[in-house]
């Protein structure tokens, strides 16, 4: 009897061994598979575009980013700080105000209405929505730029699954940026952004002629008038960089130069204001991008030899990840025609880099 009960007592305890295990390997299963599903995950892609970059002006920023978690998005928190690291103490901007800030526009996910806001918080608010586009951008109209362009500021991006942004974040972020007086804004998450742009640039930004005036001379309708500016860039954002042009046309009050708004050849005796970042023989003038990193490159509408275009806000050069230093020739042509009345044909363009971090 004593031998039998030995005998069903290892039975037993074998049988209890073995439950041990699949119930610990049933745990790790469960802790593998359900843990990062409720882990918040960083937004990427972000930027943020400010329409005008004066310090104290009231203008629109556009904020992008691409969601990352696959949950129910119902808001967004956007709070403007100094300090971009989420669990610091929040110092709003100098001057900064977004209590008047209206959403004019939004693209990806969409249907957020403002539900909140004061002077440096925005909250977006949707029902519960389950995320289909995830690269998305909101526009706000009547928001006053910090007046301290010595400093930069920040911008704390949350995503909430509530409609109220309260509970656990799903996604989140900071994006860095700065206002300059001038032609020239950086956007930046630290370390690096370096951009500048004149008549002549040195590689590395180094230094300028500081030159930001070109006179083409007296229109004809039997050639074409050109000129040539240069920038250079350089970032290690994992996301790399975009440059876009911005501005008007050629114009004399009323009289414009129209845009050449499709890829096409310089055509002497039509009205024509086109440009591109490569070299050209008709006319000739332009320099190829010029650099080691071979992945920062003119966009595709700007980089064909004598085909020339202009569209404002189109990224006219960009790198999908890090390229430190690259310097782009600008070409730019105008042609007129017969019926084009006489005056004093200018415009200014103004080009902004924005690093992807």
């Amino acid at each position: 009897m004593d031998h039998k009960l030995r005998r069903f007592h290892i039975h037993v305890a074998t049988w209890h061994h073995v439950w041990s295990e699949a119930a610990l390997c049933l745990f790790l299963v469960l802790f593998i598979l359900v843990s990062p599903a409720s882990a918040a995950m960083r937004f990427q892609e972000r930027s943020l575009y400010v329409k005008d970059n004066e310090p104290g002006v009231i203008t629109s920023y556009t904020v992008s980013f691409r969601y990352m978690s696959p949950q129910m998005i119902s808001s967004v928190d956007l709070l403007f700080c100094n300090d971009p690291i989420p669990y610091h103490e929040c110092v709003t901007p100098a001057g900064f105000d977004a209590s008047n800030a209206q959403l004019t526009n939004q693209l990806g996910e969409t249907g957020f209405s403002i539900l909140n806001k004061s002077t440096n918080h925005i909250v977006l608010s949707r029902p519960p929505t389950a995320i289909t586009s995830a690269t998305s951008s909101y526009t706000f109209d009547n928001i006053k730029n910090p007046t301290d362009q010595s400093q930069a500021f920040s911008v704390r991006l949350r995503s909430h699954s509530t409609t109220n942004a309260s509970g656990p974040q799903v996604d989140f972020g900071s994006i860095r940026a700065q206002v300059q007086s001038g032609v020239v804004i950086q956007t930046q998450v630290p370390p690096m952004l370096i951009f500048c742009v004149a008549e002549r640039v040195e590689d590395n930004c180094a230094g300028t002629n500081e030159k930001y005036y070109s006179d083409l001379g007296e229109l004809d309708t039997r050639s074409t008038l050109n000129a040539q500016s240069q920038m250079a860039v350089g970032t290690n954002a994992s996301g790399g960089f975009a440059i876009t042009a911005n501005g008007s046309t050629m114009s004399a009050g009323t009289s414009v130069i129209e845009p050449i708004n499709q890829l096409s050849e310089s055509k002497v005796g039509s009205d024509q204001f086109g440009i591109n970042l490569v070299e050209n023989t008709v006319p000739a003038v332009g320099k190829n991008p010029e650099g080691d990193w071979t992945n920062a490159v003119a966009s595709p509408d700007y980089s064909i030899p004598d085909r020339y275009k202009y569209k404002a806000g189109d990224v006219v050069a960009f790198s999908p990840n890090v390229s430190l230093m690259k310097k782009f020739t600008v070409s730019y042509i105008v042609n007129s025609s017969q019926s084009l009345r006489p005056g004093v044909y200018s415009t200014t363009l103004t080009y902004i880099a924005s690093g992807r971090f």
